[in-house]
């Protein structure tokens, strides 16, 4: 009964849109989502696709260019230059001098300050947010000094010197104040306690601040209250159907060279479509303007349509992101690299490519995008191989002694069978993916079960539990310098922390400390190369490749593709 009000309310509300393009141009820009979005709250969730839509509520204070790929200011008056701190309690620091723009107000029409700065930073730095991912960076944050005389004038103070010092102060997004905290909360703690050793005994002893960090990790600041400095307001979220966004009038933006603070559209609605024929079958009828995320042989056919062809854009951007298989490094069968090298032989990614990209990617052999200047182009990429996987597992001890079909060794005084269980969304990607692994694994003992769930499940179900084998992952990246402390360092192999497939090594860890404390950009290049050898030897995952997006557009609209995830700007089209 529920699919069938379900359908009444899609086939209404695309049917109500219909009505509006015969009598009038119809200026809502309309896109279609694989998922929806868990929360539009970025510190808690700046995932991919809650990025999609909340780029347009949440603009950052600075951010690097579509077209010259330049860190440019957007919220502030300029980028900032840092400033050796030369004497005080933080001698020996850093500091970063901001001022937002004079014309820059929140939604109620008042001016975004340095306060609202220093709320979103602490608001980070409570250990009771579901911040973490924020907070690792933001660890290198010492203080927010906010000008007396001049409230929109800020000091950011760095008592070290990191790498991304600048990019930390001025990329992050920030919040309005009066919004996520009414009562002024966090003004009863300082940033130096919540740097402090003793922050949650602090916090223990202030009722007013634990209940601050439940409220902002609740659905209230998600899904029902969501505000932010960019050209759209929320308007409307209907549960696993869409999102509405709205262009906010006499938005103090527009005159702005910048695009991240345009807004062509009077409305973005995100549609959210999981079933890839529904979405073809809309886009046809012209109920969706814009689709991403693809299979190659959609994309391709439709362009390739004689009826469909001209009606339509298609856009194929290379994109900061690479696909690649996480592996549970702490399960002992899987805890050897060369375990992890000879399963990464059973892959044919060049394949892979071509059959379900139809060539619309680049295989990669690490972390770092090929487009970036310390990409390490000297390691081989790793290439099928069945017999040399086969050879490897037999030089290691892993042999079919039971004569059940699959290879087993003895680890740790109990027999392990090379028994593998890969979790996957049902993605078309995945699909093939686990069927490759499975059929040549097959061939030299190894048995690996394919278990289809939802993602978000898999992340807090086996993921974050470390129950699991294998998983097909993507990891999207920004133009800025990676940092990859936070992925692939050994401190933080936690189920709150991002090292997800507890990958341990003391030569990664040290490079990594290397990377974040050099000065020299052609030293810290060497670091990151080196980096990426010693974890091209260390397999801790099985890297596949950067694709290319494939995004289609209808052609009543007049916009670009970008570098930039997820391929595009929607605020910046505009009607033809």
């Amino acid at each position: 009964m529920i699919k069938y009000v379900y359908l009444i309310i899609v086939l209404c509300l695309f049917g109500c849109k219909s009505d509006k393009v015969t009598n009038v141009k119809d200026n809502s820009f309309d896109i279609a989502l694989k998922r929806s979005p868990r929360m539009l709250n970025p510190y808690i969730r700046p995932m991919a696709t809650e990025r999609s839509v909340y780029q347009y509520i949440f603009t950052p204070i600075a951010d690097y260019n579509p077209e010259s790929y330049k860190l440019e200011p957007i919220l502030i008056k300029e980028i900032p230059k840092g400033t050796p701190i030369t004497e005080g309690k933080y001698k020996g620091g850093i500091k970063y001098t901001l001022t937002f723009r004079d014309e820059a107000v929140w939604e109620d029409g008042s001016p975004i300050t340095g306060l609202d700065y220093a709320f979103s930073i602490k608001t980070i730095k409570h250990p009771q947010t579901q911040a973490a991912n924020y907070r690792n960076y933001l660890s290198w944050v010492t203080d927010v000094i906010v000008d007396t005389k001049n409230n929109k004038k800020f000091d950011i103070i760095f008592k070290d010197y990191y790498m991304l010092a600048k990019e930390l102060a001025v990329s992050m997004e920030v919040y309005p104040r009066y919004v996520y905290d009414p009562a002024n909360v966090m003004a009863q703690i300082t940033i130096e306690e919540l740097n402090s050793d003793k922050v949650s005994e602090i916090i223990s002893k202030n009722t007013a601040l634990i209940d601050f960090a439940k409220d902002f990790n609740s659905i209230k600041y998600g899904q029902q209250i969501i505000s932010g400095p960019g050209p759209y307001r929320f308007k409307n979220w209907i549960t696993d159907q869409m999102i509405v966004l709205e262009k906010k009038k006499n938005y103090w933006g527009e005159k702005i060279n910048s695009p991240f603070l345009k807004a062509g559209p009077d409305e973005i609605i995100f549609h959210i479509i999981p079933d890839q024929a529904g979405v073809m079958s809309q886009m046809k009828e012209g109920n969706i303007d814009l689709y991403t995320n693809m299979s190659a042989d959609a994309f391709f056919d439709l362009k390739n349509n004689d009826t469909y062809k001209d009606k339509f854009q298609f856009f194929t951007p290379e994109l900061m992101k690479y696909y690649y298989i996480g592996i549970n490094n702490s399960k002992p069968e899987l805890s050897d690299p060369k375990v992890r090298r000879a399963l990464a032989k059973l892959v044919d990614v060049k394949s892979l490519i071509e059959v379900m990209d139809k060539g619309l990617g680049k295989q990669t052999v690490g972390i770092f995008n090929q487009k970036k200047e310390y990409y390490n182009d000297q390691l081989e990429p790793i290439e099928l191989d069945i017999e040399g996987a086969k050879m490897i597992l037999t030089k290691q001890g892993w042999a079919d002694t039971n004569k059940d079909g699959t290879i087993d060794k003895l680890l740790n005084g109990e027999k392990i069978e090379m028994d593998l269980d890969m979790y996957i969304t049902g993605s078309e990607l995945s699909k093939n993916l686990a069927l490759l692994l499975q059929q040549n694994g097959a061939e030299i003992g190894i048995k690996i079960n394919i278990i289809t769930k939802k993602y978000s499940l898999v992340r807090k179900e086996n993921i974050k539990t470390r129950d699991y084998d294998l998983v097909p992952l993507v990891l999207s990246q920004d133009l800025s310098l990676d940092d990859p402390y936070s992925k692939w360092h050994s401190d933080n192999d936690s189920p709150d922390d991002a090292n997800d497939m507890s990958y341990r090594s003391v030569s990664a860890d040290q490079l990594i400390d290397n990377i974040r404390s050099t000065r020299d950009s052609k030293l810290r290049n060497k670091y990151y190369k080196e980096l990426q050898k010693v974890m091209y030897d260390d397999q801790p995952v099985i890297f596949l490749y950067n694709p290319k997006e494939k995004i289609i557009v209808s052609n009543k609209w007049k916009g670009k593709p970008t570098i930039k995830r997820p391929g595009y700007l929607a605020n910046t089209f505009v009607l033809k």
